[in-house]
């Protein structure tokens, strides 16, 4: 079964898929299941670039992979249910309809970034975004929960690699991003004021990490 989705969610354009033993978190937060797949697209080269140099560009690419992986995720759910074991996606729609999220505080139950620092793909850098050694910042992810017969695993959380760069709280036109490296004890609030947050990616696309990425030669 672990090959049968991830071959699934590859040709539906998904860049990464890994399987997350989340048996180490609360129950309140899994809801009683014991694993997790994270799925990530990554934005286009050429989309990064023009935002870091304000060319005139698709502005929508950042809401259609959002799409996309929300897609996914429903679509996954759905699959592993028909297959006989219980599911749940973690899309946008999803966790609002089950009240898994909470607009006063713009949080979630069980943000997809907790899910994906068990996975290992990367840390949370002072933009408060996971950053991943392929793609820096720039991809959009999603999760699902479930109970299947998947072989899924839990790796150390990697700290923060942002020394002393702070990029990101330069650029941020809303001044949302207070230049404090995130840690395992501090929380959401100490790095980023989520209401100030204007959206403009000028703080994932300026990242030197998403940039390494979007220069590297194919």
């Amino acid at each position: 079964m672990d090959n049968e989705i991830k071959n699934a969610l590859y040709e539906k354009g998904a860049n990464i898929v890994h399987f997350v033993d989340i048996s180490s978190l609360s129950l309140n937060q899994t809801q009683g299941f014991t694993k997790a797949i994270v799925l990530c697209v990554a934005l286009s080269k050429e989309f990064i670039l023009a935002i870091r140099d304000d060319v005139q560009t698709n502005r929508d690419e950042f809401v259609d992979k959002e799409h996309q992986t929300n897609e996914l995720a429903d679509w996954l759910a759905e699959y592993i249910r028909q297959k006989g074991y219980r599911a749940y996606s973690q899309s946008e729609q999803s966790i609002e309809k089950n009240g898994n999220y909470d607009e006063k505080t713009r949080s979630s139950r069980l943000p997809h970034k907790t899910i994906a620092r068990l996975a290992g793909l990367g840390f949370i850098g002072k933009n408060n975004l996971l950053i991943i050694k392929d793609y820096g910042c720039a991809f959009s992810m999603c999760t699902v929960l479930t109970d299947a017969p998947i072989l899924a695993e839990a790796h150390p959380p990697i700290s923060s690699k942002c020394g002393q760069c702070d990029v990101c709280k330069t650029v941020c036109p809303g001044h949302a991003i207070y230049g404090n490296e995130w840690s395992e004890s501090g929380s959401r609030d100490a790095v980023v004021d989520v209401f100030k947050c204007i959206c403009p990616l000028k703080c994932m696309i300026n990242c030197p990490h998403t940039l390494k990425y979007a220069l590297q030669a194919e």
